[in-house]
């Protein structure tokens, strides 16, 4: 049951399955006691293991015991009376160790001994997943599509594991063809008999936030920092950026040369829209920051309410509120402030009292 060769495979079963050599020779030895415990030993079987000599001896345990105790040794227990017909001369307290020749097995339980095996490393596989995946959650990973079927979307996302996402957890009209890997974000992962259960989102402002880190080298260490997103997905995401380097502008660094980074981010998000905007400590220059690509002439503020009203020429006032309200809203949820734009008519009609204090980009 046991060869030489046996020795030479465990390694590269541990390596091809990802597993460290340790926890494989406890599956082996799992599977050894099965087998032998089919093999018609009852004792407590144990396995020593010499890998310079490729040898493995695997002895049978009995414990002597004058009366047999729940709470003594799992298995081995051996009554004295029963004992001493194995060994004359034992006591209560000895131990009778047994060699067990592995390779007198019958066919049956070798069966057994590579079932148990087969079963253990799909065990340890599915545990080794499950940590991997755990330790991925809130981050973004690659994930192949395999098939598309009654709304959701099934992914190869390594580890020999397969997720399913409804499509609605998808940006709006992107497609999902088999072979085509998308990246996706990991919210959540529990444990199941079956493996690890991944739940993945490709609609959430983190997934922006960590392609951002991947893609952008000053955010990834540090010297520009995200200060605030609002996103809806599929269709438009404000960030504001914050360089905590004076030699870097942060928008720029985003953008990158010739657009090439703020693109493949693009192109990873079905041709999403992103506006970036430079974060400013000044509440009157954040707003302002934060409305572009509309130009404002004033901003009036109540920083105790983290309100604001903002005044736009005329021509300025749709650009200003977006399609549906959508870059004021964006703008205003990514910088958390309620803000209220007025075009320059109306606010001079209202005697709104202002002051133009925003600088011209």
């Amino acid at each position: 049951m046991i060869s030489k060769n046996f020795f030479d495979s465990l390694e590269t079963i541990a390596m091809e399955r990802g597993l460290t050599i340790e926890d494989v020779l406890s599956k082996v030895e799992t599977a050894i006691s099965v087998s032998s415990r089919n093999a018609g030993y009852s004792g407590d079987i144990k396995t020593e293991w010499d890998f310079e000599k490729k040898k493995i001896k695997v002895l049978e345990y009995k414990y002597v015991v004058d009366e047999i105790d729940s709470n003594g040794p799992p298995r081995g227990q051996i009554l004295l009376e029963e004992a001493i017909k194995i060994k004359p001369k034992v006591k209560v307290g000895s131990e009778i160790k047994t060699e067990i020749n592995l390779n007198s097995f019958s066919r049956k339980a070798a069966s057994i001994f590579k079932q148990s095996l087969l079963s253990g490393l799909k065990e340890l596989e599915r545990e080794y997943a499950h940590e991997f995946f755990y330790d991925k959650v809130d981050e973004v990973i690659n994930a192949t599509v395999i098939d598309y079927n009654n709304g959701f979307v099934m992914f190869h996302i390594g580890k020999n594991t397969v997720a399913t996402m409804p499509d609605k957890e998808g940006l709006p009209g992107e497609s999902f063809n088999v072979g085509e890997v998308k990246k996706v974000y990991i919210t959540k992962v529990e444990k199941t008999t079956k493996g690890p259960k991944v739940y993945l989102t490709r609609t959430n402002r983190e997934i922006v936030k960590r392609l951002f880190e991947t893609i952008i080298p000053e955010i990834h260490d540090g010297s520009i920092e995200i200060m605030g997103i609002a996103r809806d997905p599929g269709d438009r995401t404000k960030i504001g950026v914050m360089s905590l380097k004076d030699n870097i502008d942060p928008k720029g660094a985003c953008v990158g040369q010739g657009g090439l980074r703020i693109k493949e981010i693009n192109r990873l998000l079905n041709n999403e829209k992103i506006d970036i905007f430079t974060w400013k400590d000044n509440p009157v220059d954040l707003i302002a920051e934060a409305l572009l690509p509309a130009q404002s002439l004033s901003v009036i503020t109540n920083e105790k309410k983290k309100q604001a009203t903002v005044i736009v020429n005329d021509d300025q006032y749709s650009l200003a509120i977006g399609r549906k309200g959508q870059n004021a809203r964006l703008a205003a949820y990514a910088i958390g402030w309620r803000i209220d734009i007025k075009k320059l008519s109306e606010a001079t009609k209202e005697g709104i009292e202002f002051n133009y204090n925003v600088k011209r980009n």
